[in-house]
C-alpha cells in the first residue's frame, strides 16, 4: 500500500478485503459481511459494491492487462484497485476521496474508458440486467398499501402477466425506471427495473420493505407452512427467510430461528425485532445440538447451510479446492440428516444453497435420502410450480437430482440458487410418532411415583377388603394405621377408641390379617424415611414371633385371652409387614410357650419405645407401647 497522509475510505478497504477472500478462498460474501464488525456501515452498500466488482471481475482484469496499471504502480494493492475501478466504471462513476490509491486509479480513467469503447464485443456483458426485487414485509405493511405508496411516488404498477413463466421473464426485462410489478410466483415480492435505488427509501428505513432476491424467497414459497405452524430455520442469520416465514404464517404460529455464530446471531435478533416478527424465537446455538425432545413440535424445516457461495459470486471463480468442498458437503449432509431424524413431527424440509456446484446440491440430497432411517421423498419441483420454471437438477445423480431446481442468473435473472423439497412418508411419520408415544409411556411407567399411604395397586379404593377366609372378616390394619398417621396427630383417646372397636368385634373367633411379606405389590409401600429401617426390622421379627406362636384357641377358652392376643397382634404389626394369623390345627401347644413368646414381644416393644424416645419417628409405636399396660389393667379389672 502507498504511504500517504490521506486515508482510503474505510468501506473501500473492507470491500477489498472481502473481495480478496471470496476470490481466493471461495467464501460467501454475505457470510463474510456479517462475520466482520461492520456496525458503522450499511452492509447492503458494501454488498452491492462487492458483487458489482465480482460481476465485472473478468472485464477489469482485461482492462488492467491492457493498461499495465499493476506493473507500473507496483505499490498499489490489486484488490483495492479493482474495487475502485468497479466503482469508477460501473458504480457511482466517480471516486470521492483524495487518497493516493484513488488518485492513482483516477489517473488511468481515460485509458480505461478508451479500452472499453474499443473492445465492447470482447468484454463480458450480462445477457440482461437483473431487476431489483423487493419483498413487502406484511407484518408491517400490506401489499395493497405498498402498491399505493409507490404509486403516490410516481411509480406505475403493471399487473403481472397471467401467461407463462416465459412471458413473465420477458415482462420484467422490459420494465422502465418508472415501472414495477408483482413476481410471478411470490406475490409479496415486487419487481423493479435494475437501476432502481431503494436503499434510502422511507419504507426501507422503516423495515416495511426488504431488499431480498427472489431466489431466496422461493425457499419459503416452496416450504409453504400454513398459518399456526411450527417452523424451524436451522441456519437463520441474517434473517431474510426467517422474517419471511413469520409473515407467511401471519405471525400466528412459531418460528424457531437458530444461529451458532455470535455476531450473526446479534444481526438476526435485531432484524427480527425491527421487522415485527413476533412469532419468531431466536436461539443462539448450533442446530446440530438440538436433540429429540427439544423441539418435537416442529412441522416444517428450512435448511440453508454454509456453502461455497458460487451462485452469489457470478462465476468470479469456476473452481473450488477439493478439500474445502469436501468439508462443506460433509457438513451439509450432517445438517440434512439431523433435520430428517431429530424431529418426529417434521413433514416437509426445504434444502437450499447459494451454490451452483452439484456436489453441494444433488449429491448431498441423494446421499442423505438413500441412507436416512426415516423415509423421505424428494418432491418434483416441476409439479409444485406447475411446470412454470426453466432450470432443474442434473440427472447425473438419478431421478432425485432431476426433481430439484436451480435459479440461474443468466436465465431466471436472480442470484444463483439451488432448492430441493423433501416430504416425509405419512406412514413412516405415524410409525415414528407411535414409537415415541410408546417410549414415553414406558418411561412414565418406570418412573411412576410410589403409591401413597393407604393406596394399594389393584386392590381398589382405600379400606376395601382384599379377601375373606372362612367367613372371617379381614381387617386392613395397615391402612388404618397409615390414615391415622397422615390425617390426625397421635392421641391416646383415639387410640383407646381403636382398641374399643377391636373389643366390640371380639365375639368373632379371631381376626386374620393376610400375609403380604412376599407380595411384590406390598414391597412398593416401603417407608420413605430411611431412619425407620432399624425399627422396621425389629417389627418384622416381632411379626414372625407372632406367627410362630399363634395357634387355634379352643372355643371354650375365655374370650379375654383371645381378645388380648388379637389386640397384641394389631398393636405390634407394622403397616408393610402384617402377617397372616391362621387357625392352627395343633391344639397341643401350651399357654406357657405363648406366654414366653409374649414376654419376648413385650421386651422388643420396650426396645422400640426407647428408640422412638431417642428421636426416631415410628408409626404409632409409642401408642402401641403405651396401650399395653392399659390393656393389662383392663384385663385385671375384668377378672
Amino acid at each position: 500500500m502507498f504511504e500517504h497522509s490521506v486515508k482510503v475510505p474505510r468501506h473501500y478497504k473492507i470491500a477489498a478485503n472481502i473481495f480478496k477472500k471470496v476470490s481466493t478462498e471461495g467464501g460467501s460474501v454475505k457470510t463474510l459481511l456479517y462475520d466482520d464488525k461492520l456496525r458503522h456501515f450499511r452492509t447492503n452498500v458494501l454488498f452491492a459494491l462487492i458483487t458489482e466488482t465480482i460481476k465485472h471481475a473478468s472485464d477489469i482484469d482485461k482492462i488492467f492487462e491492457n493498461c499495465k496499471i499493476l506493473e507500473k504502480e507496483s505499490r498499489l494493492d490489486p484488490w483495492l484497485a479493482k474495487i475502485l475501478t468497479a466503482e469508477l466504471l460501473f458504480g457511482k462513476k466517480t471516486l470521492p476521496g483524495k487518497s493516493k490509491p484513488e488518485q492513482t486509479v483516477l489517473s488511468y480513467k481515460d485509458q480505461f474508458e478508451k479500452y472499453t469503447s474499443d473492445h465492447q464485443d470482447d468484454l463480458k456483458t450480462e445477457a440482461a440486467p437483473r431487476p431489483r426485487y423487493v419483498r413487502i414485509n406484511t407484518n408491517l405493511l400490506t401489499t395493497s398499501d405498498a402498491i399505493r405508496a409507490f404509486q403516490d411516488e410516481g411509480y406505475r404498477f403493471i399487473r403481472c402477466t397471467s401467461g407463462s413463466y416465459a412471458d413473465y421473464l420477458e415482462q420484467i426485462q422490459n420494465l422502465t425506471e418508472e415501472d414495477f410489478t408483482q413476481d410471478y410466483h411470490v406475490k409479496t415480492v415486487f419487481v423493479f427495473s435494475s437501476g432502481t435505488k431503494l436503499h434510502e427509501h422511507e419504507l426501507y428505513l422503516e423495515n416495511k420493505i426488504i431488499l431480498q432476491d427472489k431466489a431466496t424467497a422461493m425457499a419459503v414459497h416452496l416450504l409453504a407452512p400454513p398459518p399456526g405452524s411450527v417452523v424451524l430455520d436451522m441456519c437463520a442469520a441474517p434473517g431474510m427467510k426467517t422474517t419471511q416465514l413469520a409473515a407467511y404464517i401471519r405471525n400466528t404460529g412459531r418460528v424457531f430461528a437458530v444461529e451458532r455464530n455470535e455476531k450473526r446471531y446479534q444481526v438476526l435478533r435485531d432484524f427480527v425485532l425491527k421487522t415485527g416478527s413476533t412469532c419468531v424465537e431466536t436461539m443462539h446455538k448450533d442446530a446440530l445440538e438440538i436433540k429429540k425432545g427439544d423441539l418435537d413440535d416442529v412441522e416444517y424445516i428450512l435448511l440453508d447451510p454454509s456453502c461455497s457461495g458460487s451462485g452469489m459470486d457470478f462465476c468470479v471463480h469456476s473452481y473450488i479446492e477439493s478439500s474445502r468442498l469436501a468439508k462443506l458437503t460433509s457438513l451439509q449432509e450432517k445438517f440434512l440428516k439431523h433435520a430428517m431424524n431429530a424431529f418426529p413431527k417434521a413433514k416437509r424440509i426445504v434444502y437450499s444453497t447459494c451454490s451452483l456446484f452439484p456436489e453441494e446440491n444433488e449429491r448431498v440430497i441423494t446421499n442423505v435420502v438413500k441412507t436416512s432411517r426415516a423415509k423421505w421423498r424428494v418432491q418434483d419441483v416441476r409439479e409444485l410450480l406447475k411446470g412454470q420454471w426453466n432450470n432443474f437438477g442434473s440427472g447425473m445423480y438419478g431421478s432425485m437430482g432431476t426433481r430439484c431446481m436451480y435459479a440461474k442468473p443468466e436465465s431466471d435473472f436472480t442470484t444463483g440458487f439451488f432448492l430441493a423439497v423433501l416430504d416425509r412418508d405419512q406412514k413412516d411419520m405415524e410409525k415414528t410418532l407411535n414409537s415415541e408415544k410408546k417410549i414415553q409411556k414406558e418411561w412414565r411407567s418406570i418412573n411412576k411415583p410410589k403409591a401413597k399411604n393407604g393406596e394399594i395397586d389393584g386392590a381398589g379404593e382405600k379400606g376395601e377388603s382384599i379377601d375373606v377366609v372362612d367367613k372371617h372378616k379381614v381387617v386392613e390394619h395397615d391402612t388404618e394405621i397409615n390414615e391415622d398417621v397422615e390425617k390426625r396427630p397421635k392421641s391416646k383417646k383415639k387410640k383407646h377408641k381403636v382398641d374399643s372397636d377391636v373389643n366390640e368385634n371380639g365375639d368373632a373367633d379371631a381376626k386374620e390379617i393376610e400375609e403380604t411379606d412376599n407380595s411384590p405389590k406390598k414391597k412398593k409401600k416401603k417407608r420413605k424415611n430411611d431412619e425407620n429401617k432399624p425399627v422396621e426390622n425389629i417389627i418384622e421379627q416381632l411379626s414372625d414371633l407372632v406367627v410362630e406362636s399363634t395357634d387355634e384357641i379352643p372355643k371354650k377358652k375365655k374370650k379375654k385371652d383371645k381378645h388380648k392376643d388379637v389386640q397384641d397382634i394389631d398393636e405390634t404389626t407394622h403397616v408393610d409387614d402384617a402377617n397372616d394369623i391362621s387357625e392352627a390345627p395343633n391344639k397341643s401347644k401350651k399357654k406357657k410357650k405363648r406366654k414366653h413368646n409374649r414376654d419376648e414381644i413385650e421386651s422388643m416393644e420396650t426396645e422400640i419405645t426407647d428408640q422412638s424416645e431417642s428421636g426416631k419417628q415410628v408409626l404409632d409405636v409409642g401408642d402401641v407401647s403405651e396401650s399395653i399396660p392399659k390393656k393389662k389393667k383392663k384385663k385385671n379389672k375384668d377378672s
